[in-house]
């Protein structure tokens, strides 16, 4: 087949459907390199805020707010700045969730050395029903961590009106089974007797069963994070699941006209593989 061209600066139009495949091609990439410089420069803005330690992991699919920071240790401890003797520097509470409220680190009530971490568990009529405070990592580890233990101390404990009052660890497994978009621990370390919540995606387990927590005393706790997941959802996550550890005081159900006054200390705290 031949093409009549009437003019040398017409192009015949295979060529020209090959340079505008080109073209699409050069402005596709171009988006594409846009799109990357977007998102990593919105990550650096956002985890300067946060006071981030160490390297940080892609996020899974289903938590944009999940951020874990990479371990590759095998063995000790996988948190930083466990004792909070470095003030809040790797520590974060879920500022993005409307029941969170912020922690401090203070002198005065360290189980060691100089400074404690200290959750101000203080409600009125103004606030919501439910309040959680609470310090937080986000981790993803070569091995998933095989213990959790540290020490809380209970300074105030006047729950008001509140339903339900307690200290609580969580650790959060960010592992999609089916539905489900996490396997959770809970453990329940004071202030109740009978699970919070029944939830579909997490787990409880008691420390102390107990309405009302023992007072101005600094409490020891260990918990087998593998052999609990085994008992309560009858698997461990594989290695290199990330997670979220959260260390919390917290209030549900509170009356609107009612008021809680509660104060805890965390230190010492260990998370990883002895």
């Amino acid at each position: 087949m031949r093409f009549n061209v009437s003019s040398s600066n017409k192009t015949p139009p295979r060529r020209a459907m090959r340079a505008i495949f080109l073209l699409l091609g050069v402005i596709a990439a171009a988006g594409a390199l846009y799109a990357v410089y977007r998102a990593r420069s919105q990550f650096e803005v956002s985890g300067q805020s946060k006071e981030t330690v160490g390297q940080r992991a892609e996020p899974p699919p289903g938590d944009l707010h999940f951020q874990p920071r990479s371990v590759t240790a095998t063995s000790g401890n996988f948190l930083v700045n466990a004792g909070f003797e470095e003030g809040a520097a790797g520590w974060e509470w879920l500022d993005w969730s409307r029941e969170w409220g912020p922690f401090s680190v203070e002198p005065g009530r360290a189980a060691t050395g100089e400074l404690a971490a200290h959750l101000a568990v203080h409600g009125g009529p103004a606030d919501r029903a439910t309040r959680v405070f609470g310090v937080v990592q986000e981790i993803a580890s070569v091995r998933f961590p095989t213990r959790i233990s540290g020490r809380y101390f209970v300074e105030r404990w006047a729950p008001g009106g509140a339903k339900n009052a307690y200290v609580q660890v969580v650790i959060i497994a960010m592992l999609p089974r089916g539905g489900q978009p996490t396997m959770q621990l809970r453990y329940i370390l004071d202030g109740v007797t009978e699970p919070p919540y029944n939830m579909s995606n997490a787990r409880y387990a008691f420390v102390h069963r107990r309405a009302t927590p023992e007072i101005s005393r600094w409490i020891e706790f260990s918990l087998d994070v593998h052999d609990d997941y085994e008992r309560l959802w009858g698997e461990v996550p594989p290695d290199g699941t990330g997670y979220r550890v959260l260390f919390e005081a917290r209030y549900d159900d509170k009356p609107v006209d009612g008021s809680v006054d509660i104060d805890v200390w965390y230190d010492d705290l260990f998370v990883g593989i002895p």
